[in-house]
């Protein structure tokens, strides 16, 4: 309607010139200039129909980048709900073992009460229960053969474990005294034949040789102080340990980190 009007107003001017005394230069120019003014007019109707095309697709990209970011959020907000889901269940399945690793401790405290401390001791360290058993109740100086009141208290233990599907590492110790003899190069071949003879045991009463670990430690974790005689008395055990099996944990733990990001 603007440039049908525009058109009208240019040619009623055109019009009145030619009826006119204009000269014919002025009136050229003027007819000149009317239709600059209508390509202007054009350019700028385009030019705004550009405008509106650019602004429509701008609105479309907002609206996409915002249903792209929600998306995003939801993912998010899912991913962290089956992370807390799986931290929850990992920390269920801790207290159980934890819980379960207690009530054994006591099972295991029942079953050997019959033994004093200088025999045998049982504690709890580091989510682990360990029954240390002294070379004065096992063994002989020197020697990696169980005595009858050794076998007797490993078949207690073992008659407890039984009940159980822990892990179990046997750990022999030694003192630091110095020892070669036609069986034993050193304290190491010592501690690792002491644990390997409990080991067969424990197997000799029931407990299944996937569950069991034989170890040496020779003179290298003490307890105590080797400078004394009750120190190296003290050092010289074999050291039972009762660890969880942490075959669901590492299942559970198995994927994506439980910490969100």
């Amino acid at each position: 309607m603007m440039k049908t009007t525009q058109k009208i107003g240019g040619l009623m001017l055109l019009a009145a010139l030619s009826t006119s005394c204009v000269s014919n230069k002025k009136y050229n120019d003027l007819a000149e200039r009317s239709e600059g003014l209508e390509r202007k007019n054009a350019e700028l109707y385009a030019e705004i129909d550009d405008l509106n095309v650019e602004l429509n697709n701008i609105k479309t990209t907002a609206s996409l980048t915002i249903s792209e970011k929600e998306l995003a959020l939801d993912l998010k907000e899912e991913e962290l709900a089956k992370r807390e889901e799986r931290l929850e269940e990992l920390e269920g399945l801790v207290n159980y073992q934890q819980e379960a690793l207690q009530s054994l401790h006591q099972e295991v405290c029942s079953a050997l009460k019959c033994f004093t401390p200088e025999e045998l001791t049982i504690d709890v360290r580091k989510g682990k229960l360990y029954v240390s058993l002294s070379d004065k109740l096992l063994f002989e100086s020197g020697s990696d053969d169980v005595n009858d009141r050794g076998e007797e208290a490993i078949a207690m233990l073992a008659a407890v474990l039984s009940n159980s599907d822990l892990e179990v590492m046997v750990e022999g110790h030694t003192d630091n005294v110095p020892i070669r003899t036609a069986n034993y190069q050193d304290n190491w071949d010592l501690s690792v034949s002491r644990a390997t003879g409990v080991t067969r045991i424990l197997i000799d009463h029931g407990i299944e040789p996937e569950r069991l670990i034989a170890s040496g430690r020779g003179e290298f974790q003490p307890i105590a102080d080797n400078q004394t005689v009750e120190g190296k008395q003290k050092n010289r055990r074999t050291e039972i340990v009762l660890t969880p099996r942490l075959d669901k944990l590492w299942k559970l733990a198995d994927g994506p980190a439980l910490t969100a990001e």
